[in-house]
């Protein structure tokens, strides 16, 4: 026979005892600990008042994955040719992101207002995608003349890009506008314009010839109005002496090459390609491996007669080079001892002023660059002059290496 529960049973009641005060303490050490690191992990650092932007590696992407060409014969190499991009971290930049990068040698921390001076994000942008859209046109005419073509860019005037503030340029100029007289004389040149206004002195009266498009950076059409402003030159703050406009200025080349160059980055910005589009068009255009069969990142700006200029965040381009793999970097002099600091053994570095250099550069390591100029019957490249002067103000390859020599 089966017993039957008595429903008046009554189950024990667990009870805990009340907290004590160490476990109190211990809980609320707990619970302040666990808040500050959630602030620090997610309270932007502006909070504390830094206003700062960080700079890391980006990508490397392959550049001719980018060129489109048409109305000629092209070539796909094996090898590859790339593009150093840097990640710029700003509103979203966080206090335990700022300690990182604080104490990692691959990022850099540089105050906003250095950064993007009296520019806003938006005007800065559309800076960026002119100076793309420059190096892409310039890299166009650099690798067409130095496959043969004698190729004369059409420039009609000079375009502002930067504007000191509280200068006399501040006065009247907008970002944007193309100078293209200064007394009268046509404006050709960045040195057409500095030679016009540093000939003059403080408080001289020189008349600015310009055009404003609706949009930043827009050709003007060719019946649009001439704006004319008689302004007062300032001091220089480096020239004794010296009369002062206060704006940065940027040429653009129209060139009539005799094929169809197109080139899309998306949203990468900035002139620091120049010199990988000329190769890769080169490359693109040409038989054989101009590059050895190699991969190959570079960075740098390029002008019209293929001097390589200088660019920043070499640290950053160069770790992203690293991870992409490449075998071979090809630097400005300003930045070959960061780059072969960062390389470390994980590519060569080599320094190159000239495109010249660059196509003398990729022959070392088997590329066809100065064969195909023989093929051709054209100049064969000459290299840079390896000039050592510490007191001219212009840092050579020569002069690059020679410091590694030193250290």
């Amino acid at each position: 026979m089966s017993e039957t529960p008595n429903p008046t049973t009554q189950k024990p009641v667990l009870t805990r005892s009340p907290m004590g005060r160490n476990e109190k303490i211990l809980m609320a050490a707990l619970l302040f600990v666990a808040s500050i690191a959630l602030f620090i992990r997610f309270v932007p650092v502006s909070f504390l008042g830094i206003d700062v932007v960080a700079l890391s590696p980006g990508s490397a992407p392959t550049t001719i994955e980018k060129i489109d060409i048409e109305g000629t014969e092209t070539y796909i190499p094996e090898g590859a040719i790339k593009f150093t991009t840097v990640t710029i971290e700003s509103d979203s930049l966080t206090i335990w992101e700022w300690f990182q990068a604080k104490n990692d040698d691959i990022k850099e921390l540089r105050n906003r207002e250095d950064f993007y001076g009296d520019k806003t994000k938006t005007e800065t942008r559309k800076i960026n995608n002119f100076m793309m859209q420059q190096s892409q046109d310039t890299a166009s005419l650099v690798a067409a003349n130095f496959l043969g073509f004698d190729i004369i860019p059409v420039i009609e005037g000079a375009y502002v890009t930067e504007i000191v503030s509280e200068s006399s340029a501040s006065q009247f100029l907008e970002l944007g506008d193309l100078i293209v007289q200064v007394d009268g004389f046509d404006v050709r040149s960045p040195e057409d314009l500095g030679n016009a206004i540093q000939s003059k002195k403080p408080e001289d009266t020189v008349t600015i010839g310009f055009k404003r498009s609706e949009g930043t950076f827009e050709i003007p059409s060719s019946d649009q109005e001439l704006r004319i402003e008689q302004i007062s030159l300032g001091s220089h703050p480096r020239l004794e002496d010296t009369g002062f406009l206060g704006v940065v200025i940027q040429t653009p080349l129209k060139a009539d090459i005799p094929f169809d160059i197109t080139i899309d980055v998306g949203r990468v910005g900035g002139p620091s390609a120049g010199l990988a589009f000329a190769l890769s068009i080169v490359d693109y255009l040409t038989e054989g491996e101009l590059t050895g069969g190699l991969n190959v990142a570079t960075t740098g700006t390029i002008d019209q007669y293929g001097n390589i200029g200088s660019v920043g965040a070499y640290p950053q381009k160069a770790e992203a080079a690293a991870r992409s793999g490449v075998n071979l970097f090809l630097v400005p002099p300003s930045g070959y001892q960061k780059i072969l600091k960062i390389a470390a053994g994980r590519f060569e570095v080599r320094c190159v002023s000239t495109f010249d250099d660059a196509i003398i550069q990729l022959d070392d390591f088997g590329g066809n660059g100065i064969q195909i100029t023989s093929e051709l019957n054209i100049p064969t490249p000459t290299p840079s002059p390896e000039t050592i002067d510490e007191n001219d103000g212009y840092l050579t390859c020569a002069e690059a290496v020679l410091e590694t020599t030193d250290n």
